[in-house]
């Protein structure tokens, strides 16, 4: 009863309640509140509700709102600020959507900063990517696109995707702490892997109870005592319920990991209902759209697992992606 009270609050009551927590900031802080007036107020039904509507907490928001107020006045010349704040209220974007996920997909990362408009918003967004704020469920970086664009959003539970970028559902993954680690995985959560099948295929033999890599799987020819044809048949079932032949088909030879890569690409758009993926790292970023980009053109810091017995949890079998 409680869940079903909480799913039906409006987005205009989630607004009510966190202009009552900045009114009472405004109360007990005047020169919070002249910032306040100056800075954020007239963006309260645009930029940071779109930033909070997709949450159920009633003070998200309030904490951002509070770090945009003290920021801001610091961060140029009084003319400076001053032209920024005026084109703020106007509601200018400060992120070239274009750039941050072209159509076409991308051949390699870029420097996220590219995506960011010159001078003042280019150091708030430097600012917002540092900050961990409290109530938030999202990244620094997510943060900051869907506080500095109009056209950037955080989607609801159900919606598939993790932003609407500019009308389309966008999935991210982190691309690592640093630019040699590894990030996010490409791996379908909604599908839950049974593994029973191929460990049966290899019951008997020399490799039963033993993990088999992606990159095992792509050599020119598998073990003489390999249950080739058995453990690729199992290997599609489980993952695929049967419905990738390329995956049997390729088994055992230098096409798999391709195969592979698109494969697992289609199966996660389909799971997740997204246009493409935007992999966000520490100072890059790069979007993709297909699996044939997934294989060529991202770096994969762990090219994927087909069985494992030993792994903590099932998405660690999947191709972890880096913009290092």
């Amino acid at each position: 009863m409680r869940y079903r009270e909480i799913k039906e609050v409006t987005d205009q009551q989630k607004k009510d309640r966190v202009i009552r927590a900045l009114s009472k900031k405004r109360a007990d802080d005047p020169l919070f509140d002249k910032t306040y007036k100056l800075i954020v107020g007239p963006q309260i039904s645009t930029r940071i509700e779109n930033y909070i509507k997709a949450h159920e907490d009633p003070d998200i928001g309030a904490e951002e709102i509070a770090y945009l107020v003290k920021t801001i006045p610091d961060l140029g010349t009084t003319n400076e600020v001053k032209d920024f704040v005026e084109k703020w209220n106007a509601g200018e974007e400060f992120i070239n959507i274009n750039a941050l996920i072209p159509a076409g997909g991308m051949k390699g990362p870029a420097p996220l900063l590219d995506a960011v408009t010159d001078g003042i918003p280019e150091k708030l967004f430097v600012n917002l990517t540092r900050q961990n704020f409290s109530k938030s469920d999202a990244g620094p970086a997510e943060a900051a696109l869907a506080i500095m664009s109009q056209k950037i959003r955080y989607v609801g539970e159900n919606e598939g995707g993790d932003l609407i970028i500019n009308g389309k559902k966008i999935e991210i993954k982190g691309g690592g702490k640093s630019l040699s680690s590894g990030g996010g995985r490409i791996y379908n959560d909604r599908h839950k892997l049974d593994i029973t099948p191929m460990t049966q295929a290899l019951a008997g033999t020399p490799y039963e109870g033993k993990s088999v890599s992606v990159v095992a799987a792509s050599q020119d020819g598998m073990p003489a005592d390999f249950p080739t044809e058995e453990f690729a048949k199992a290997v599609n079932q489980a993952w695929f319920n049967g419905k990738r032949p390329e995956i049997e088909s390729t088994f055992g030879t230098p096409k798999f990991r391709m195969a592979w890569n698109i494969a697992n690409f289609d199966d996660y758009k389909a799971a997740a209902g997204h246009d493409g993926i935007l992999i966000i790292g520490v100072s890059q970023y790069q979007y993709i759209i297909s699996g044939e980009q997934l294989h060529d053109f991202v770096k994969q810091t762990a090219k994927g697992t087909l069985y494992s017995t030993k792994s903590r949890q099932q998405r660690e079998l999947g191709i972890q992606v880096s913009t290092g």
